[in-house]
């Protein structure tokens, strides 16, 4: 229905994904829907598929390469410096809670800087500067990468 309604905005959000899950172009939801069905796959099976680094979508003009929402573009600067060797990893996968919990951060309070303490006190082994609410990050730093 959203479809008809503003089929520019849906495309960009929503269906040109699917397309590259599919490995088509240009294709509607309606059109996916019939080609996941000749694979034998249903919408949801498509819309599970993993994205891959590298996609660049040209839904939206003008292009200046990728587009990263915030998790992403950290795990892909990780990933170009080499924190997640040997591992393959899909940086465009990662939501924020995936960037808090690799453990790549220093877990002692007691050796970040001292604006952090001051801040934070000496309970919470990240640090947050500013903001009237104080985060809770759990399982910071708990997990090792893996593919």
């Amino acid at each position: 229905m959203m479809e008809k309604v503003l089929p520019e905005t849906v495309f960009i959000f929503f269906t040109e994904a699917l397309n590259f899950r599919l490995g088509v172009r240009d294709k509607n939801i309606a059109d996916i829907t019939a080609l996941a069905a000749s694979k034998h796959l249903s919408i949801e099976d498509v819309m599970a598929m993993v994205e891959q680094d590298g996609w660049e979508y040209y839904g939206e003009t003008p292009r200046d390469g990728q587009s990263m929402v915030c998790s992403a573009y950290v795990a892909a600067v990780w990933k170009a410096a080499g924190l997640f060797a040997p591992y393959h990893i899909n940086a465009t996968e990662f939501s924020p809670k995936d960037v808090y919990v690799m453990d790549f951060f220093e877990k002692d309070p007691t050796k970040l800087p001292a604006a952090c303490a001051q801040a934070n006190g000496t309970e919470v082994p990240y640090c947050q500067l500013t903001g009237k609410y104080q985060m809770t990050l759990p399982y910071y730093s708990t997990i090792q990468p893996y593919d």
